[in-house]
């Protein structure tokens, strides 16, 4: 298999909102999708193989502090270690750009992406209680916050 990692652009929508629609009980919506592909502040890449979009994240960056906004394998790839691979792309971005570090939030019940951010070297900071919703908004779950230094002088680890 050959993984391919690129930009976004608007004639991914359809697929990104397909993979959103499988893989998410809240997925983000189209507006949503195409505000991040658009917006300077964003970045996102795909996974494809070759193609279509298997894969993608979206991550924002402000000075030297990087927010990982979504990170997602679609459904039939997921557990091949294609999302560690994405994630690995989306660092070493960052690092290029000089980023000292990055925060996430992640469901607290979502283990195998908990466990694919502590894989990558990320630490809980702390806990959102009700940060996500169901898709009928009766039920609020907790994140935990996690964050991940990217340059070596940069060890704190501290709540912000």
């Amino acid at each position: 298999m050959t993984a391919l990692i690129r930009p976004l652009n608007d004639t991914d929508l359809d697929h990104l909102e397909a993979i959103e629609r499988r893989c998410f009980s809240t997925p983000w919506s189209r507006n949503q999708l195409s505000e991040s592909v658009r917006h300077h502040a964003h970045l996102g890449l795909t996974l494809s193989h070759p193609s279509p979009i298997i894969g993608y994240a979206f991550f924002m960056q402000i000075l030297d502090e990087a927010h990982l906004l979504n990170l997602v394998i679609d459904l039939p790839w997921q557990r091949q270690g294609l999302g560690r691979f994405l994630l690995e792309a989306v660092l070493n971005h960052l690092r290029a750009t000089a980023a000292q570090s990055i925060l996430l939030e992640v469901r607290a019940s979502n283990l195998g992406a908990r466990q694919l951010y502590a894989h990558a070297g990320f630490t809980v900071l702390s806990l959102r209680k009700g940060y996500y919703s169901t898709p009928d908004r009766t039920i609020r779950e907790d994140a935990l916050v996690m964050r991940l230094a990217l340059c070596p002088t940069d060890s704190a680890t501290t709540a912000v």
